[in-house]
């Protein structure tokens, strides 16, 4: 009869931590508006009718590699694009690299007249860059990236790109610029999301301690860890009772009233109940 009742309590404890871990989990899937797939989808549209516009035979959409100053690339299209997925931009490398530091829109008529020029790319690709117009990507007035036009279609050798065209590149870096930080913040709850589905697969228990060390670490935007950071914060808190979840609702709605007076932003409350 002990061991009947031994084997209940063990499957009921089982029980109680399989529902604990999924629990976790759909939590993270409710915090996800978005997944990266469609997104990286839109920008990759939304980069060949700029291509169009911009009458360029190949382009890109570079994105940070880490926090050093790397870059990679999110999207390419043109002949070698899948080549190019391979590659990494070292820190400071390349007409990108300069844009990226120097948060500067930058048009080569010649690039083998530019010391800037990285040409490490067109060796490992088979590619001969001869015009390139790079701009920054900006989120808050910080560069999360560039989007790159090079050559014209047609046979060399390539017109420059004009000033009119680097102010409509531009435009277009602007609402690829809100893709690309959406994309980031979605592959990193996506990351998160995958991490604990190892959990559950291995019957281990999410360590939510584990999680905010690997959220330290992870490559990736430094705001994207602080807001994921804050969200591990306040669920710690809610997660205590009704009292504490309604003392965080409380001094959230405070502090985005206090933000929007001293900025001048409009401010509407919650009008819903918010889950931890």
């Amino acid at each position: 009869m002990a061991k009947k009742e031994k084997k209940k309590t063990t499957v009921v404890k089982r029980k109680a931590t399989l529902e604990t871990q999924l629990g976790a989990i759909v939590n993270v899937v409710d915090v996800a508006s978005a997944l990266s797939a469609p997104i990286v989808s839109s920008i990759e549209n939304l980069l060949r009718q700029a291509a169009a516009s911009m009458g360029s035979d190949e382009a890109s959409v570079l994105v940070r590699d880490g926090n050093k100053g790397g870059l990679k690339f999110l999207i390419a299209i043109g002949q070698v694009a899948h080549k190019l997925m391979k590659l990494k931009i070292p820190p400071g490398k390349g007409i990108a690299g300069f844009v990226f530091s120097s948060g500067q829109p930058m048009a080569v008529a010649d690039v083998a007249q530019e010391e800037s020029f990285y040409a490490e790319v067109d060796k490992k690709t088979g590619y001969s860059t001869q015009t390139i117009l790079a701009t920054p990507l900006r989120v808050d007035g910080e560069v999360i990236g560039i989007l790159e036009f090079v050559n014209r279609i047609g046979e060399p050798p390539f017109e420059p790109f004009t000033p009119d065209e680097m102010d409509n590149a531009a435009y277009y870096a602007e609402a690829i610029a809100t893709l690309v930080d959406a994309n980031e913040a979605a592959c990193l709850i996506e990351t998160l999301f995958a991490r604990m589905i190892e959990s559950v697969k291995d019957e281990k228990a999410v360590d939510e301690k584990e999680l905010k060390r690997w959220l330290k670490a992870v490559r990736t935007a430094p705001e994207h860890r602080d807001m994921m950071a804050m969200a591990f914060a306040l669920r710690e808190v809610a997660s205590r009772g009704d009292a504490e979840r309604k003392f965080c609702l409380d001094a959230i709605e405070a502090l985005a009233r206090y933000t929007a007076k001293n900025t001048d932003a409009g401010y509407s409350f919650l009008k819903y109940e918010v889950e931890f």
